[in-house]
């Protein structure tokens, strides 16, 4: 029987560790995006004329005008909430397992203890960030809060123009989440600015897509590791010759 090395067993784990992260939680919406072009619609980037939202008095304005906004970006505070990217996801999955039928249910939210621990912040972006996207509040200029709704890879690598999108009204979830937070924060639990480029992602092809990465990757890091070793053999052997001589 082949014995492993330490090495490789600790390689074989790092390694599978950052598979499982690429499929679970690699930040893929700013490929979607690259598409989404500049004008009125929602997701896409703001061109000049487009409002931007700076106080708490013209957030239901916007949502009885139904009028384009963005807003210029302040600090985000993350919610115990987040939604399937893909809501055509939600519902009962079925799958074979050793020949028995299993059966999973994925919910349209996920949602968290209020106030959110920086370790449950976390643990929830690496455990599901590849199938649900968080809320966030931002602060406007006249201190209050908005909820916002975007793509979490704006929040990663930080942005100075967030995209266009419109006020509407919560849903259920949404504003029992926000009645939460409105004792710590001076947010109106009616209204979300929902900036999501909804149905640009399907969670089979991002699947797909990840899976992709992970074996590009795969085949790199080998080939990098047989040339190594090749290089290895090579020196190895020229300085046994060496020594011979």
């Amino acid at each position: 029987m082949k014995k492993h090395s330490l090495h490789s067993v600790l390689r074989n784990i790092v390694c599978a560790a950052l598979a499982l992260l690429v499929v679970l939680a690699l930040p893929t919406g700013w490929l979607y995006d690259l598409w989404a072009g500049t004008g009125a619609e929602q997701g896409q980037q703001p061109s000049g004329d487009v409002q931007q939202l700076q106080r708490q008095e013209e957030i239901e304005t916007c949502f009885l005008s139904n009028a384009p906004v963005t807003v210029a970006g302040g600090e985000l505070a993350p919610c115990p909430l987040a939604r399937l990217r893909d809501v055509g996801q939600e519902g009962t999955h079925y799958h074979h397992n050793g020949g028995a039928k299993r059966s999973v249910y994925v919910s349209e939210y996920i949602t968290a203890d209020y106030p959110l621990s920086a370790w449950e912040y976390a643990l929830q972006r690496v455990a599901a960030g590849g199938f649900y996207n968080r809320y966030y509040l931002m602060e406007l200029g006249d201190n209050s809060w908005l909820c916002v709704y975007f793509d979490d890879y704006l929040a990663l690598t930080g942005t100075d123009t967030y995209p266009i999108g419109y006020v509407r009204y919560t849903t259920t979830e949404e504003r029992w989440m926000l009645k939460q937070m409105a004792e710590d924060y001076d947010v109106n639990p009616v209204y979300v600015l929902d900036m999501y480029r909804h149905g640009k992602v399907n969670w089979m092809v991002d699947i797909g897509l990840r899976l992709a990465v992970v074996l590009a990757a795969y085949v790199g890091v080998v080939s990098a590791w047989n040339v190594f070793k090749k290089r290895s053999s090579i020196d190895n052997s020229s300085r046994l010759r060496v020594c011979q001589v």
